[in-house]
């Protein structure tokens, strides 16, 4: 027998709600009245007149000394209230919204009697109230100040509660209050609810929802067989003894009892018959499900009320149904190379494992099968509840009758960049020779084993291989419902390389161009149908060529081909340098050749870096050389060129340095002139493109300060600034 007890924590989650009051201590009944003022998609109707004093309203904000029934606080009164719904949380709940005003009366604004109790019982009398008034638009200077009280019909107070100020809260908060009383011999009380608040202006605003009567006792602790637990799980149609004990405190002068049970989590209570005393003995697992036992405690003949009663908390008893006997092939077959386990045989479900039909040991899901053993499955139907019958299955292990072959495999990397794309399934042959096998290719051995999708090769037919990967696993799956692994290990080897460049230049003033392929390859075949190492190409004959060749491996061979042009090609002629300049760093040299210039050409400042791109950027002032070079080997051309920039300072203190003004390379331009003033405009000297300044004036030095000037250059442009005398 398979007994488990379960420790279930039930937690309630209610937003916002707070409980206050003499509320019972003891053990409650099920709610013998309920007021939640019902439910609906519009606003409810009207109270009865005699229930309230205040104003009914059907539609539109609540004035001062109105009330509604409504689902939600929205609309009745702009953002001064909270927008909240009623507390009972059903779809659409009615509460009752008031907008208070003071009343004669003690204030009283609900009144109702209350009928269907029981004569000489405690009562648990609760109600839910929230201060409505939102503090972000204001303070309400009064607070609701309540007070409950119950009475018999003759007008005897049994009991009352003073809720004192309820103030406001940030978001709308419920509050529970409530109290406690006894009847004597009658079966109906008066409930009264007054606002002892000494003014509705500002605030003094509430809700009242869910009034409810619950038959208050002693107290009920309760045991399982003298423990603690209150909750069992058990299988179906297993074998049961549980004794449910309640214990219950004084309180009744006569205590009576009767246990009842619930199919629907306590939805609907049944009284168990005959079970009259404080303990039940539970035996029935026929029916599967969870079911819910409790004890109901009432004073003497108010037994046969179940309006008089209260309960204990409830007993939980889960009933797991028993699963039905396992399905599968009661023969399965495995192979040695699978290392199969009790994992590996196809059931339909979760099974258990056992070494005998009836009885016997329990295995685990990772023991290692035994060729030619039966092992007996029982489906596992959770918290330990198996199907009562076991299915038998005959396990038989054979090796592999499939011969495979590891393939290594040279490849010739067409590009020599280490990846090539591959047809793996062309080397399936050379691996067994199977025409029904089931081929899947992976690039780890455990992926392989495994047979993991995540690391299968989708598309082995075109299979992009690089040199990081160098063992391919393929699984072979045959008809002996075995597996194996081969591998394909692969390895590159470069193709030759061919040292003819893209274009080869016939220079001007020569006939031809011998065009060499180098030494060293087995085969030579150019486009013009020669295999020798070279051939010889005149300027009548220039076009598109193009030459093969290739490198005997032995047992395979690697060949490249090379496409080029001959072209007509000369020393460039340079048409134009353009010069952007007078600034620190920031300048550009731009070269432009004339149209006579065939080649392909490259460029530099230095003779060793050169580059295609006509524009230097980002150049110093200085002299430069251009160089022209001719791609085809048909020479270089070369032109100096100078970048002009303005000193910013100068020193005329006879040390040697910087003693006098002038622009460096002026001279390049003869037809440049300069004039420099002070600062007041007045002209000071008059230079050319061989002079310069000494910082004097009639012949006195004159002070350190900024001097301005203006430069008309050989290009026609002026270009003016300033810079500094420094003593």
């Amino acid at each position: 027998m398979s007994k488990k007890y379960n420790f279930i924590a039930i937690i309630i989650f209610c937003c916002y709600n707070y409980t206050y009051g003499q509320l019972c201590n003891g053990n409650l009944g099920d709610p013998v009245i309920e007021i939640d003022f019902g439910s609906g998609t519009a606003t409810g109707n009207a109270l009865d007149t005699s229930i309230t004093a205040f104003t009914y309203s059907a539609s539109g904000e609540l004035e001062e000394g109105e009330y509604t029934i409504a689902n939600t606080t929205n609309g009745l009164k702009g953002n001064a209230w909270h927008v909240t719904t009623d507390h009972t949380s059903n779809t659409n709940g009615y509460m009752m919204v008031i907008n208070s005003a003071v009343l004669a009366s003690e204030g009283i604004f609900y009144t109702n009697t209350v009928t269907g109790l029981c004569a000489n019982t405690t009562y648990e009398f609760s109600a839910w109230l929230m201060n409505i008034m939102n503090p972000s638009i204001g303070t309400d200077e009064y607070h609701p100040n309540v007070t409950f009280r119950i009475s018999d019909t003759s007008g005897n107070i049994l009991g009352s509660y003073n809720t004192g100020d309820i103030i406001q809260t940030t978001s709308g908060t419920w509050l529970q209050y409530g109290l406690f009383f006894t009847l004597g011999n009658d079966t109906e009380v008066v409930i009264t609810i007054l606002n002892s608040a000494p003014s509705a202006h500002p605030g003094n605003d509430i809700i009242l929802d869910d009034i409810a009567f619950r038959p208050c006792g002693p107290e009920i602790t309760n045991f399982i067989d003298n423990e603690t637990t209150t909750n069992i799980t058990i299988c179906q149609n297993e074998a049961a003894n549980y004794t449910f004990q309640s214990i219950v405190s004084s309180g009744y002068s006569n205590p009576q009892y009767q246990w009842q049970y619930s199919y629907n989590f306590g939805t609907t209570w049944i009284d168990i018959s005959g079970e009259v005393t404080t303990e039940y003995t539970f035996t029935d697992t026929s029916i599967s499900g969870t079911f819910l036992y409790r004890l109901t405690v009432a004073n003497g003949s108010n037994i046969d009320t179940t309006a008089c009663r209260i309960a204990s908390d409830a007993f939980i008893v889960e009933i797991v149904e028993k699963p039905d006997v396992l399905t599968a092939e009661q023969e399965q077959f495995f192979c040695t190379t699978q290392a199969p386990t009790l994992n590996d045989i196809e059931v339909s479900a979760t099974a258990v494992w056992y070494d005998t039909l009836i009885d016997g040991n329990l295995l685990t899901n990772t023991t290692a099968l035994i060729d030619g053993t039966t092992y007996y499955a029982a489906q596992d139907g959770g918290n330990g509840c198996e199907s009562d019958d076991r299915l038998a299955i005959l396990v038989n292990i054979v090796s592999p009758t499939l011969v495979v072959t590891n393939v290594s495999s040279i490849v010739c990397d067409n590009l020599n960049d280490e990846s090539e794309i591959i047809d793996l399934t062309i080397y399936n042959t050379e691996i067994t020779n199977c025409n029904d096998c089931i081929f899947s290719y992976f690039t780890s051995l455990s992926d392989a084993e495994n047979y993991s999708e995540t690391g299968m090769i989708p598309f082995p037919s075109n299979f992009d291989w690089s040199s990081d990967i160098p063992i391919i696993y393929v699984r072979i799956e045959s008809s002996d419902n075995c597996y194996q692994i081969a591998q394909i290990a692969i390895s590159l080897e470069e193709t030759p390389y061919i040292l003819i460049p893209d274009y080869i230049g016939i220079c001007e003033g020569e006939d031809d161009v011998t065009i060499n392929a180098t030494h060293g390859f087995d085969s030579y075949l150019w486009s013009t149908g020669d295999t020798t190492e070279s051939i010889s190409v005149s300027t009548e004959d220039i076009g598109e060529y193009w030459i093969t060749v290739t490198q005997d491996h032995d047992t395979y061979i690697c060949s490249s081909t090379k496409e080029f042009s001959v072209i007509l090609s000369n020393t460039a002629v340079i048409s134009n340098i353009n010069v952007t300049d007078w600034t620190d760093n920031n300048n550009t040299i731009t070269i432009i050749l004339s149209d006579v210039s065939l080649g392909n050409y490259e460029y530099s400042l230095d003779n060793i870096t050169y580059q295609d791109n006509t524009v230097f950027n980002g150049i110093a002032p200085g002299e430069y050389t251009v160089y022209v070079r001719d791609k085809n080997g048909c020479g270089i051309t070369t032109q100096d060129v100078y970048i002009l920039n303005p000193p910013k300072y100068f020193t005329p203190n006879n040390d040697g340095i910087h003693d006098t003004w002038s622009i460096q390379y002026s001279i390049t331009e003869p037809d440049m002139t300069i004039k420099i003033f002070n600062r007041y405009g007045k002209l000071l000297k008059f230079l050319d493109a061989t002079s310069s300044w000494d910082g004097t004036y009639n012949g006195y030095n004159l002070p350190t300060s900024d001097y301005w000037y203006i430069v008309s250059r050989s290009n026609g442009k002026d270009y003016t600034g300033h810079f500094t005398l420094k003593r």
